[in-house]
């Protein structure tokens, strides 16, 4: 059952970013300004998932700091979506998000890296 989670995870992600550029898009008026904030929300989104919500993060932050950032990240593009008039698109990102993450945080997979396993200690009989 992770498979799908993590798979469900990941187009997730790409929603994510497709949301920031869409609502990018529609903030400005001038193309010029349409095209950087397009640009700019999800490369400056992916940067901090790369950072502090990745499996290959490169800070190991707190897990109420990581889920702080995601849930910043997913709201910050259904804002921008409702406020481009994708209102429906906004409420499945956020619903779907809200699921399949609880769905990970109950079977153990928290976003994030995965914590180092404990090694077991060798006893000798």
């Amino acid at each position: 059952m992770t498979a799908p989670l993590l798979a469900a995870r990941f187009l997730l992600e790409l929603a994510l970013l497709a949301g920031l550029a869409v609502g990018g898009w529609a903030l400005a008026e001038v193309v010029w300004a349409k095209v950087l904030l397009a640009v700019a929300l999800p490369v400056a989104a992916a940067l901090v998932w790369g950072f502090f919500v990745s499996p290959r993060a490169k800070v190991m932050a707190p897990l109420p700091l990581r889920l702080v950032i995601e849930v910043l990240l997913f709201g910050s593009a259904a804002s921008l979506l409702w406020l481009a008039d994708h209102a429906v698109l906004a409420l499945v990102l956020v619903s779907l998000e809200v699921v399949v993450l609880t769905a990970l945080l109950l079977g153990g997979h928290p976003p994030g890296p995965p914590t180092k396993p404990v090694a077991a200690s060798n006893q000798s009989s």
